[in-house]
């Protein structure tokens, strides 16, 4: 089977999903998009590689989640309504259970998020995933990194850690015989994007930023964007009863400030805003962990509200980098 056949096979048989602002889908050279009028691109591309964002092995089911949960959750982050995605797949062989799995995933992905496959690429090699997704926001009101201000509110949404949790579950074959940390396992292997709270904070956020890499170090991106500093208590951070069942708590404590693939959002918001934030989301719990500051500074307090030295930038609690 050449890659022709399996792109019709897997991906053109697949994902039939359209809408209206795809003009030219895939099997042209080239996409054709349109946008509604007073509407900007937002475009976003990650890449996930076998062995370093998902497990040796990992099913195309587990691939196809996480590399779609990612993307989408960095439209999240900028208040975006998804448009539409490509997708460039490099694979060893064709393996007609993986490609099953993965296309299937991706198709159901589409369908959930009214965005359609538009085209991509098909190579052989090691196992990667490259995903261009692209989304659309009110032009001007994308959610950035650079707007916070000193006396901001510091939130988070949802738990964190919790998909550090799962990859240790995966790492180290543990089983949840008891049944009290299974849920860790499907944060991380199918991470779920907080689209609908981004296109809420539009208008409300100062600054925002997915949790990929790791609380501290992403919160750290918007601090150096704003020309800001924070103080975080380290025992607001939400951190759920799976995660303290498996690790305990000063473990889980150290996930949910450094552990990566939460898919989170974290922002800053005027404290004149507090009773609307609390007021946006029955479903999904929004933590104020921290406020704000002058300088360039990022201390993290204790529960008796001493600061931690170093605590933010201790070795194991920087998050995820690809280079050391």
């Amino acid at each position: 089977m050449d890659e022709f056949e399996v792109i019709r096979r897997y991906f053109q048989r697949d994902n039939k999903f359209t809408n209206d602002l795809v003009s030219v889908d895939s099997g042209d050279d080239c996409a054709v998009l349109k946008l509604p009028p007073g509407e900007e691109f937002c475009v976003s591309t990650d890449t996930l590689i076998e062995g370093v964002h998902f497990p040796m092995q990992a099913s195309g089911t587990v691939a196809a989640a996480r590399a779609m949960g990612a993307n989408l959750s960095d439209l999240a982050a900028m208040g975006a309504t998804p448009h539409s995605y490509t997708v460039a797949l490099t694979i060893p062989e064709v393996n007609d259970s993986w490609l099953s799995e993965f296309s299937s995933t991706l198709a159901a992905v589409s369908q959930d998020n009214q965005m359609p496959l538009v085209g991509g690429n098909l190579a052989k090699g090691p196992l990667s995933i490259t995903v261009t997704i692209m989304g659309r926001v009110s032009a001007g009101e994308a959610l950035l990194r650079s707007g916070a201000h000193v006396d901001d509110d510091i939130y988070v949404s949802g738990c964190l850690g919790d998909a550090a949790g799962g990859l240790k579950m995966v790492l180290e074959n543990i089983e949840d015989t008891a049944g009290f940390i299974s849920p860790l396992l499907n944060r991380y292997q199918s991470p779920t994007a907080r689209i609908s709270l981004g296109q809420s904070l539009t208008g409300l956020a100062s600054a925002c930023i997915d949790v990929s890499d790791g609380f501290l170090a992403d919160l750290s991106h918007i601090l150096k964007s704003s020309s800001v500093g924070a103080c975080i208590e380290l025992e607001k951070l939400p951190v759920s009863s799976s995660l303290t069942n498996l690790l305990g708590h000063d473990a889980a404590l150290a996930a949910a400030a450094s552990g990566g693939d939460d898919y989170e959002l974290c922002f800053t918001a005027p404290k004149s805003l507090r009773k609307k934030i609390a007021n946006l989301n029955d479903d999904l719990v929004l933590t104020r962990v921290g406020h704000v500051t002058a300088g360039a500074d990022l201390i993290v307090h204790d529960a008796e509200g001493i600061a931690m030295t170093d605590y933010a930038t201790d070795a194991g609690l920087r998050g995820y980098t690809h280079f050391k």
